[in-house]
């Protein structure tokens, strides 16, 4: 979220003692325009996690579901506008249908990178003994991705592992074959 940070849009997530915050609070503010003091040192960091983890478990989801939605016969671009204008719409789906549709999947933070979250997401959950089984299946699929040689694509790139599988592709009509695979 560079782009974000730049022009001081992010959404701040916070802990440790509030009068420290407060100190801090102006220089913040040049990246994030949403500041939360989410509670005692940690707690920021959790809830940062929290938010990332939602964000990877639709990103797996999109990969899983969209290919279904090609293997039907179902055209892609068309399946993409009522995905981001109905109920499964997400910032995953707005940010990645259509660089997926494109073929592109080099424009986010690369998978690689990405899977310390759901190590961190599966830690937390086995230390407090929460079970959370859609985390465990998203891990599964981005575990797939790279072990495919995938990582250095972004979470979008994902879609490639059910596309492998099923022998389709998720793409605009006017790509050729090459930009299809």
């Amino acid at each position: 979220m560079q782009a974000r940070a730049e022009a001081g849009t992010l959404t701040v997530m916070c802990g440790g003692a509030q009068d420290v915050i407060a100190r801090v609070e102006p220089l913040l503010r040049r990246m994030g325009d949403n500041i939360l003091h989410m509670g005692n040192t940690g707690a920021g960091q959790l809830a940062k996690l929290i938010n990332q983890l939602l964000f990877d478990i639709n990103a797996a989801a999109l990969a899983e579901i969209l290919p279904m939605a090609s293997r039907m016969g179902l055209d892609a671009e068309k399946v993409a506008a009522i995905v981001n204008s109905g109920t499964g719409r997400s910032y995953a789906s707005e940010f990645f249908l259509p660089r997926i549709l494109k073929g592109s999947f080099h424009d986010g933070y690369p998978m690689k990178h990405a899977y310390k979250d759901l190590v961190s997401g599966a830690e937390v959950s086995a230390a407090q003994c929460i079970p959370l089984p859609v985390l465990a299946a998203a891990t599964a699929t981005y575990q797939q991705a790279l072990l495919r040689g995938y990582g250095d694509l972004d979470k979008g790139g994902m879609i490639r592992v059910f596309e492998d599988l099923l022998g389709v592709a998720f793409r605009a009509r006017e790509l050729n074959p090459e930009q299809r695979s």
